[in-house]
Parts: structure tokens; sequence; C-alpha cells
């Protein structure tokens, strides 16, 4: 039996995902959690660790992306594999789906996908290899955040937060003329021509 491990703060998509996993007869669910402090306590004192971490970007008020490098240290620090972790998200947006893949994600499944879908990110992943939908894949925005840097992707995470140019640069700490410089980059490297074109993405 495959143990995974789910982290996603609403208990009817976690029970759901668990008993169909469990109907399977090939997984196990070997603990829940519903919040990133929960998440912490359960990966650092789960023994054995799972073999995959099915994980929610919208934690209640957190964001799940962030758990995922903590997750490798909690490994690195038990000398142990670090599981291969599923995005699996409400959101389509292909700035996240991106952002997710970065930061050290092996899968992404958007919740309106079928449970089938979450069937082939697993075996993918436990083959060692990454998945997410061929549909985004195709997406020439999916390839161009590829190219932003990691402050023009903060900068981007920022406004889809709703920030102003003002807010964003002081939460930066650079002017607001630097922010307009980073804006006119990220609209040449994605090929739109306002915030509203690119929060949409």
């Amino acid at each position: 039996m495959i143990p995974i491990v789910l982290i996603d703060d609403h208990p009817l998509v976690s029970d759901g995902i668990g008993a169909w996993l469990t109907a399977t007869g090939r997984f196990t669910i070997t603990g829940t959690a519903a919040n990133l402090a929960q998440a912490r306590t359960l990966l650092t004192n789960l023994d054995p660790l799972p073999e995959i971490v099915i994980l929610d970007i919208s934690l209640e008020k957190e964001n799940g992306l962030e758990f995922i490098p903590e997750l490798k240290k909690i490994s690195e620090q038990r000398n142990a594999p670090s599981p291969g972790i599923i995005v699996c998200s409400m959101h389509e947006d292909i700035f996240l789906i991106r952002q997710a893949m970065d930061s050290g994600a092996a899968a992404y499944v958007a919740k309106s996908a079928g449970t089938g879908e979450i069937l082939i990110a697993i075996d993918t992943v436990l083959a060692g290899n990454t998945y997410i939908n061929p549909k985004y894949e195709t997406n020439e925005q999916y390839h161009a955040f590829a190219s932003l840097t990691p402050r023009e992707k903060e900068i981007i995470a920022l406004r889809k937060q709703s920030l102003t140019n003002r807010q964003i640069a002081q939460r930066q700490n650079i002017s607001v003329r630097t922010v307009e410089s980073h804006l006119a980059h990220i609209y040449a490297k994605t090929g739109v021509t306002s915030w509203e074109e690119l929060i949409k993405l």
C-alpha cells in the first residue's frame, strides 16, 4: 500500500479524495492536515514519510505552496526521500501552476478534473516524472512565465492580491518607478498589455 498524506482545509474534499484512493486498494491515507502548522507537525513526526503528498494552495488564509520547500527541508533533516508533491487546487491560473511546478511540485491537478486524472498524476510522480494537464502545457503564457525573474514573479503574485503599484513598491522596498520597469518587462515576456489581462491568466 502506498502511503499518502492529504493537506487541504476542506474536510469534504480531503475525505472524498481519501476515500476514493483507499477504495482502489493501492493506497493508504497516513495523515491529513488543514493548515501549514498541522502539516509541519504531521510531516515532522510521521514515520515513515509518505511517498505522496497531495497539497492544496488555499489553506485557510495561507499559501500551501510555501510548504513545498519546508517539506524538502524536513525530509533532508530526517535523511529520508522527499515525498512526491501533487498540488490539487481549484485554481486553474497559469501563473500559479507555473509557480507550483517551479517551487518543486511534481504534479498539478485542478479540482475540476476527474479522479482518473489524480490517479494518472500519482502514477506519473511515482515513476519519477512530472505531470500537468496537456492543456496547460500548450498555453503560451505557461512557458512565458518560465522566463520571468524571481522579483517579477513576486510582483505578479502581489498584484494578484489586488495591491497597487505603490503598495507593491512599499512591500518590496523598491521605488514605484522600479515596479513600473518590472511591469514593462513582464508585459514584453508574457505578451499581455495590462494588469487586467495578466491577472486573468
